[in-house]
């Protein structure tokens, strides 16, 4: 038996699914299951089957899937069959014929969850091959143009700045320092490009692997070169940077390098298109204007939308059109209220806007942080900013930006204190958590500087961020307050939304996916100590400081990745047919590819979501 399964699990690590397993743990996947011998034309499942409670790994032999649209696709060896019925305990949709004699591996569902929780190596796989899934089957349903559809060669640098093989780290970092550059190419002596020294790279080298500056950049610190055609669009040359952890590309015309295209050019394109929106809002100069610019932001949403690949980049650049808007009210207010105190303040943005993620229609989620000098602050200064504060939100909610239903607001009392007051606030919550505590956190921890001093916006999150790590309860009730929301899996013929009464058949995209994907990225980040806000960069720190799996944080990145741009086309969509922009997505209006995208990218959601609870329940406080 154990000579069997050594062999057997040589065999399964040559396949291109279970490279990268290690022996034991495949070993492991085998002892758990079953194998089962198949025959030409027999079938591993049908469509309408009821989930057969365990996953099938091919082993040997071919297999083909037949979906219910019409599609097929072929499966080899290390193929994992069933996958998404094991995530959602859903009957299969589609039929996996044998092509020839198969040997199928047969685990089963309970052993699959065992599994994960023993060799975190299978959960990563599984999880990547779900945001596999999701990428694969979204491909082809978001055509870009815009900035971003642009040739490479329109954005990159050039020509290549370059140097020979032979010389020092030092003398590299001399020629980098005299042309203001940050990364050089290194040829060789037969004018080949071996590969691309950068600041980061030689820091590395110098700082620790021990390298001395006149050490060659060849033994050192070359990293190794990515090239792209320069007609390459520019979507793509970001794809390949984001998947490949690289900042640079090098441009090659005909076997010779002729420029260079970062991800600060890719950045510049991109700013440069939306530019001309953010001058108009600095000449406006009343409510009205402004108003209508609100009512524009629709166009900027899409045009970004056309231009990205990325739906948190479009939607950051909608963020930034609406921040604007914002920021301008915050001008006009003050003329208003001529004269003002001298007392420095920060108005603070939060929730969404915190976050760079508004939509179409965001409400409000705001408050102010005075300064607690010069002195302490007087009763004629208290009625001037509450007054202000007052006036501002009436202004904003004149402009399209409506009232928060649940008052967080400048104007209420509890969102409008000094630095020390919020500070003695928000160590109360810690001292004394409690489920109100938790959803007004999950709110109000996501701030950022609307307008103001910047300096007491950066007190105030250090406060934050201390007083969680000195008291961990509440974000206890942070994650309960996540869990109200749930992915609706295995439900798609017969949606209802919890908070929606009589519209049958709708997903809140919002509220039971991206929402709980922001959720636990920020109690992630707030428990780990990280200052980021966006859900993006909070994710991305996290597998940075070895917090969250690669593969775990992709799969979930993903699924927020689909699910945002899903939900930003339904509201251009609504906000074209002069319809108001909601989060409720009809999934039987949807074509099959972008259904099935929906449905993997919730799978994708949960088990993100079961992580955080299995992180941190009340045991683990």
């Amino acid at each position: 038996m154990d000579e069997k399964v050594i062999i057997s699990a040589e065999r399964l690590g040559q396949t291109e699914t279970f490279t990268d397993i290690a022996p034991e743990t495949l070993g492991a996947i085998i002892d758990h299951s079953e194998i089962s011998s198949l025959h030409t034309g027999d079938a591993v499942f049908r469509a309408g089957e009821a989930f057969k409670s365990a996953v099938f790994i091919l082993y040997d032999g071919a297999v083909e899937m037949q979906r219910a649209d019409g599609e097929t696709v072929r499966q080899h060896p290390g193929a994992i069959l069933g996958l998404s019925n094991y995530l959602d305990n859903a009957p299969y949709t589609a039929t996996a014929f044998c092509l020839d004699a198969c040997t199928v591996l047969v685990l089963p569902a309970a052993a699959v969850k065992q599994l994960e929780a023993q060799h975190p190596p299978f959960a990563n796989l599984l999880n990547r091959i779900i945001a596999e899934r999701i990428r694969t089957r979204s491909a082809a349903a978001h055509m870009i143009s815009g900035a971003m559809a642009r040739p490479v060669r329109s954005a990159m640098k050039s020509p290549l700045s370059i140097s020979r093989s032979d010389i020092t780290l030092r003398e590299a970092f001399e020629i980098m320092q005299s042309r203001k550059i940050g990364s050089l190419g290194v040829m060789t002596q037969r004018n080949e490009l071996f590969g691309i020294l950068t600041c980061s790279g030689l820091s590395e080298a110098l700082a620790i692997k021990g390298a001395h500056p006149d050490d060659s950049v060849m033994q050192a610190a070359c990293e190794v070169p990515y090239t792209i055609s320069p007609d390459t669009p520019l979507w793509r040359a970001e794809e390949i940077q984001q998947n490949r952890g690289v900042k640079y590309l090098v441009v090659v015309e005909n076997e010779a390098p002729v420029g260079m295209i970062s991800q600060t050019d890719i950045l510049r394109a991109l700013i440069t298109q939306q530019n001309t929106f953010l001058e108009q809002v600095k000449e406006v100069n009343s409510l009205e204007h402004l108003r209508r610019l609100y009512e524009n932001i629709y166009e900027v949403a899409r045009m970004a939308r056309e231009s990205n690949r990325l739906a948190t980049q479009a939607v950051r650049m909608t963020s930034e059109a609406h921040l604007a808007i914002q920021r301008r009210c915050v001008e006009l207010t003050l003329d208003e209220m001529q004269p003002r105190p001298a007392r420095p303040f920060a108005l603070l943005v939060m929730g969404s806007g915190g976050r760079r993620e508004m939509l179409l229609n965001p409400d409000q989620d705001n408050g102010i942080v005075l300064s607690d000098a010069p002195g302490a602050v007087s009763e004629e200064e208290r009625e001037w900013f509450a007054g202000f504060c007052d006036k501002l939100n009436i202004n904003l909610d004149k402009i399209g930006y409506v009232l928060c239903r649940g008052d967080i607001m400048a104007r209420n009392p509890m969102f409008q204190k000094t630095l020390s007051e919020w500070r003695s606030q928000i160590t109360h919550l810690t001292a004394y958590p409690n489920q109100k505590a938790a959803r007004w956190s999950n709110i109000v921890f996501d701030f950022d500087t609307l307008y103001g001093d910047e300096n007491l916006t950066y007190a105030l999150r250090d406060h934050v961020l201390k007083a969680l790590q000195a008291r961990r309860q509440l974000l206890e009730f942070m994650v309960e307050d996540d869990a109200e929301g749930r992915p609706p899996l295995g439900w798609f013929n017969r949606l209802i939304t919890a908070d929606e009464k009589g519209l049958k058949g709708t997903v809140d995209i919002k509220r039971n996916g991206l929402r709980i994907i922001a959720d636990a990225a920020r109690i992630y980040a707030l428990s780990a100590g990280i200052s980021s806000t966006s859900t993006r960069e909070r994710l991305q720190a996290l597998v940075r400081q070895g917090i969250l799996s690669t593969e775990l944080v992709d799969s979930a990145s993903a699924a927020y990745e689909e699910l945002l741009d899903m939900l930003l086309a339904h509201q251009i969509e609504r906000r074209q047919a002069r319809q108001v922009p909601d989060k409720l997505i009809r999934p039987d209006t949807l074509s099959p590819r972008v259904r099935s995208v929906l449905r993997v990218s919730m799978r994708a959601v949960k088990r993100f979501q079961d992580q955080l609870q299995g992180q941190f329940g009340r045991s683990a406080f």
